[in-house]
């Protein structure tokens, strides 16, 4: 049996706004979603960018951002249909602390929303 590979670190625009979800009513529990998989969502469900480009933007492979994405819808899932809370919990990401080439005329670009940000 080999040794398993680090993980790599992975670029997020920047960490979610808002960190902690929940049912109305009581909650049956709580599902953790990383901020590597609450950019997965952002990124691939709200920004409508294809997994390779979700790829490029995050420094990961694509094969990555499809275990992610996985794993994140599963979670999301979960809560909905078993009324838990989410709850999102920063992993080992990198924040942008600028905006990338790449994101100009990004229409949600965090860094954008920072300066009307609350």
């Amino acid at each position: 049996m080999g040794i398993a590979r680090p993980q790599k670190c992975r670029c997020i625009c920047s960490p979610p706004r808002f960190l902690h979800f929940a049912p109305e009513g009581t909650a049956k529990g709580t599902v953790v979603l990383g901020y590597d998989e609450y950019e997965v969502l952002r990124l691939l469900d709200y920004e409508g960018f294809s997994q390779a480009v979700c790829a490029q933007r995050m420094d990961v492979s694509r094969t990555t951002v499809t275990r992610m994405y996985e794993s994140a819808r599963k979670k999301v899932a979960d809560a909905f249909v078993n009324g838990k809370n989410i709850l999102m919990e920063p992993v080992d990401v990198e924040v942008c602390l600028a905006p990338k080439p790449e994101c100009a005329g990004v229409r949600h670009c965090c860094h954008r929303q920072k300066d009307t940000a609350l």
